[in-house]
């Protein structure tokens, strides 16, 4: 059996340390980055009297840290129980924008996961919205998480930038810690997707109508799919979509509504999230794989 390959250092990835918070201007820092990660209004940031409580009832709170010491991102769980098994609940993630795309928040996740495993807790669940595909290809695609659970307009109406104008609907995600699958992601990145060899593996039960350059409109929805593994399409630009016309996303919020609670009502789940370039456009795909019954699972 060949080792495997290490994920590769990205060569723009800055120097960042992962630790528990130092201090209560840490908690302080907290509300001042959920403000910048998500535009919201003082209703809709959680203060520091909540994280402090979360921390001390059990919860798991880590900072990222740059060089100079300044907290950049932070992340937050709460410690659950699910049929009488402790979990972690993880609740918040959010990092400064300066600072977004250099693995940041993939790094607290792996730290998080660590001090879980440390507390002999196999499991962090958490929710992401399905109509930002940046956070469904976080973590499904590159953590390795998995849904078959689908609630709409979990918050109700929140000032969250990225929650303005819709329901929010939220896809809940199970991290299993100690899945295999989930260690070779960390280790070495998510699998590599070749659409063309995707396409012939896999239906994909629905497909998308450009009707303007970068405005996908959703087309039918195939219900009836009875195979193992399957992909459902999504534009990769939904949050563009929303902004330029509202009308269009609430129609792809209401496919993604359809699909996934009709399926995952047929024993199936969400395991993974892909973006890949084919003839010169981006695609996006959720993948679904048929539960088995005998172990609960097929990745």
């Amino acid at each position: 059996m060949a080792p495997a390959v290490r994920r590769k250092k990205r060569k723009d990835e800055i120097k960042v340390k992962i630790a528990p918070f130092r201090n209560l201007t840490d908690y302080k820092t907290c509300e001042d980055i959920q403000r910048e990660a998500w535009q919201s209004d003082d209703i809709d940031v959680v203060p520091v009297p909540i994280l402090l409580e979360a921390h001390r009832t059990g919860g798991i709170l880590l900072g990222a840290y740059n060089s100079l010491g300044d907290m950049i991102g932070f992340v937050c769980s709460i410690l659950g129980t699910i049929k009488k098994l402790s979990i972690q609940h993880s609740i918040l993630l959010a990092v400064r924008a300066a600072y977004r795309n250099f693995d940041v928040g993939f790094k607290m996740k792996a730290a998080q996961r660590k001090e879980a495993l440390k507390r002999k807790i196999p499991l962090i669940t958490s929710f992401f919205d399905p109509m930002q595909p940046m956070n469904a290809y976080f973590a499904l695609g590159k953590l390795g998480a998995w849904s078959d659970k689908y609630e709409e307009n979990y918050c109700g109406e929140t000032t969250r930038l990225t929650d303005r104008g819709m329901p929010t609907d939220r896809l809940l995600t199970y991290w299993d810690l100690e899945s295999g699958d989930v260690s070779r992601r960390l280790e070495t990145g998510p699998p590599r997707h070749d659409l063309k060899k995707e396409m012939k593996r896999q239906v994909v039960i629905n497909q998308i109508e450009e009707k303007a350059p970068g405005l996908m409109h959703p087309s039918a929805i195939k219900l009836s799919c009875t195979e193992d593994h399957f992909l459902f399409e999504v534009p990769y630009n939904l949050p563009e979509i929303k902004n330029r016309d509202l009308g269009i996303a609430m129609q792809w919020q209401t496919k993604m509504r359809q699909t996934f609670r009709h399926y995952f009502r047929k024993e199936y789940r969400t395991t993974d999230f892909f973006v890949t370039a084919h003839d010169g456009h981006l695609r996006a795909f959720y993948r679904m794989d048929k539960k088995l019954k005998k172990s609960g699972t097929r990745r």
